[in-house]
């Protein structure tokens, strides 16, 4: 079997040995974005991203794998934006399905652990929910209710114990008998979130209409059959996500990032950064060198 890794390097392949035999991996560049302080939390812990087999492309977007082994007493607690996708999430607590979430998402890390998770694609999973997936938001839900009592066992043995390639293999196993056909507003909503994500032209509703050749109101109601938050949300959100990366850098004044990401003002950038974050860009800096690593 040939796993596909999606990282933050640069492609790489490498000969990695597994049960007796060697696979090939190929490590794929791919932005990460959304994780607060990524170039100094990412120390803490080791982050692994697979693309799943061919078969689950619809469903699964990517399988996210974490370790960490922190020293005696140290403590991390990782927080990244919000995101519109439900996760499936296994770690030492059990098994969870993850809504979307609307605010900052906080994971503590002590001494050594680990989460698997799956991320799905917007919408995917609408065949197997019963209410609108805006009833989700913010909420963590009963695996099995959703993908049978199967999910607490997929793995044979501890999940912590296995490889990588183990794991995804038997996700992959798993979850094929939940890939639904994808409609055409499914395929549409997901086009258009990726344009969000990654174009840095498009900053409000009205815009990202005219670019779908849609109504707002049209556009809103897909945005909520398909992922539970309003364009405007997401629109806000991928905004913030450039206004983190520039921040790592520290070089640009707040008024130069609220004009390059096409702010009114600094105050809306404020305002947005504190609806968001919990905090304003400035808190948001001083947070970055305050010390985590002894326990309160």
């Amino acid at each position: 079997m040939q796993v596909t890794i999606t990282a933050a390097s640069g492609i790489v392949k490498t000969r990695h040995p597994s049960f007796g035999k060697s696979l090939d991996l190929q490590y794929s560049h791919h932005r990460v974005s959304g994780v607060m302080h990524h170039s100094d939390s990412q120390k803490h812990y080791r982050l692994r991203r697979y693309v799943p087999d061919a078969p689950l492309a619809n469903l699964v977007e990517q399988y996210w794998l974490v370790n960490w082994q922190l020293k005696n007493g140290q403590e991390h607690v990782q927080r990244n934006l919000p995101d519109p996708n439900f996760h499936l999430t296994f770690d030492n607590q059990g098994v969870k399905l993850i809504g979307p979430v609307s605010k900052v998402y906080h994971y503590p890390m002590a001494a050594s652990g680990f989460v698997i998770g799956v991320k799905f694609n917007p919408g995917s999973l609408n065949a197997l929910l019963d209410s609108p997936l805006s009833d989700y938001v913010d909420k963590e839900l009963s695996a099995s209710k959703y993908f049978g009592s199967g999910v607490t066992d997929i793995f044979e043995t501890g999940a912590e114990a296995l490889t990588d390639e183990k794991v995804v293999s038997a996700l992959n196993k798993f979850l094929v008998r939940f890939v639904e056909p994808v409609t055409a507003q499914q395929t549409q909503v997901a086009r258009l979130l990726e344009y969000i994500k990654n174009s840095g032209e498009i900053y409000t509703v009205a815009q990202l209409a005219q670019r779908a050749d849609l109504s707002v109101r049209t556009l809103q109601r897909l945005f909520n059959q398909y992922i539970g938050l309003s364009p405007k949300w997401l629109l806000r959100k991928y905004r913030l996500h450039d206004a983190l990366e520039e921040l790592e850098t520290n070089t640009l004044t707040m008024i130069e990032l609220a004009t390059q990401l096409e702010y009114t003002d600094q105050s809306h950038l404020i305002r947005d950064f504190k609806d968001m974050l919990g905090m304003s860009p400035a808190q948001y800096l001083s947070d970055r060198y305050a010390p985590e690593d002894s326990p309160s």
